[in-house]
C-alpha cells in the first residue's frame, strides 16, 4: 500500500518493462476498492505516464484470499487455472507491486534487491509501523525499532495472520518475500487454539465450503495425519494455496493448513528420493 502511494511512477516503470518481456498486450493493475487513495494515485501515475497504451487500473473486491494469483485471474479475466497448471500455461502472468518496483531499480538504477517494505503491526505491538528494511534483518530489530511488544503478546509470525509462520527466534531474518510481522494476542489467537486443545472432526464441511480452491482440506489433512500421501495427492494437495481459510473457520480447532503443509514437504523429499 505504502508503495503505491510513494512509489507509483517506479511501479508504473517496473509493469512497462515486465510488460515488454513478457509480451503480453494487455495490463490490469488490480487494486481492492478498500485502498481508494492508492487507486488515485495508480491512476494518476499511470496518465502522466507516456506509452501506457493497453493499462489500466481496476478495483476489484475487497475479499481475502482476493490477493492470490488464481483468485485475481478468477475475478478479473473469468478465467480458470487448472489444478496442476500455472498461471503463463493460460496466457496470464501476475506481478505483485513489490516485484514492479524492484524490476525499475534493477533495470533503470542497476541496483540490487537489498530492502523491502515490511509492516509491523498487531495489538501487542507498541508503535506498529512501516518499515523500509534491509533484507537479513533480525526481526528482534525491528521490533525494537517499533518500542518492543507488550505484556500481552503470545505469538510472532512472519507474515500475516492467516498465511504466516509462527516462529520461536527472535534472530530470524527477513527474506525478500517478508511483508509482514504480526503480534498476536492470547485473545486474538483464541483460547482453545492458544492451548492447542483439538476435537475430532465433526464432519460438518465448513473447510470445504470456504476453500477458494473448491478442496476438501479436512480429507487432504487427515490423510497426511496418518501417513496416506497418496490419498493427499488424489485429492489435489499441491493445489492448496495455505490461505489458512479451513483452520480458520473450523469449530473442531483442528489445523488444517498446518497439515497440508506438513504433507506437501513430506511428498517434496519422497520426490527427491525417486530415481531420475
Amino acid at each position: 500500500y505504502r508503495l503505491m502511494l510513494e512509489h507509483s511512477r517506479q511501479i508504473i516503470a517496473g509493469i512497462k518493462l515486465a510488460k515488454k518481456a513478457s509480451g503480453c498486450t494487455k495490463v490490469i493493475i488490480a487494486i481492492e476498492d478498500n485502498k481508494p487513495r492508492a487507486i488515485k494515485v495508480m491512476y494518476a501515475a499511470l496518465r502522466a505516464s507516456s506509452g501506457s497504451e493497453n493499462i489500466s487500473v481496476t478495483a476489484v473486491k475487497t475479499k481475502y484470499p482476493q490477493g492470490g494469483e488464481r483468485q485475481l485471474i478468477r475475478s478479473i479475466l473469468k478465467k480458470h487455472v487448472p489444478t496442476g497448471t500455472i498461471p503463463p500455461m493460460i496466457g496470464v502472468v501476475i506481478v505483485n507491486v513489490a516485484t514492479a518496483a524492484a524490476i525499475a531499480e534493477a533495470v533503470i538504477f542497476d541496483r540490487p534487491l537489498t530492502h523491502r517494505v515490511v509492516t509491523v503491526t498487531g495489538k501487542a505491538v507498541a508503535k506498529p509501523s512501516n518499515l523500509y528494511a534491509a533484507i537479513g534483518t533480525p526481526v528482534k530489530d525491528l521490533l525494537e525499532f517499533c518500542g518492543g511488544v507488550t505484556e500481552k503478546s503470545a505469538k510472532v509470525v512472519m507474515g500475516g495472520p492467516m498465511m504466516g509462520i509462527a516462529i520461536a527466534d527472535l534472530n530470524m531474518p527477513i527474506t525478500k518475500t517478508t511483508g509482514s510481522i504480526t503480534i498476536l494476542t492470547k485473545d486474538q489467537i483464541g483460547k482453545a487454539k492458544f492451548e492447542r486443545r483439538q476435537t475430532a472432526c465433526i464432519r460438518c464441511g465448513r473447510c470445504l465450503e470456504v476453500c477458494p480452491e473448491n478442496l476438501n482440506p479436512t480429507k487432504i489433512a487427515h490423510a497426511v495425519k496418518y501417513g496416506r500421501l497418496d490419498i493427499a495427492e488424489d485429492h489435489y494437495i499441491s493445489a492448496c494455496i495455505e490461505c489458512g481459510c479451513c483452520s480458520f473457520i473450523c469449530p473442531a480447532q483442528i489445523e488444517l493448513t498446518g497439515h497440508i503443509k506438513t504433507g506437501k514437504i513430506f511428498i517434496a523429499r519422497e520426490k527427491k528420493k525417486m530415481p531420475e
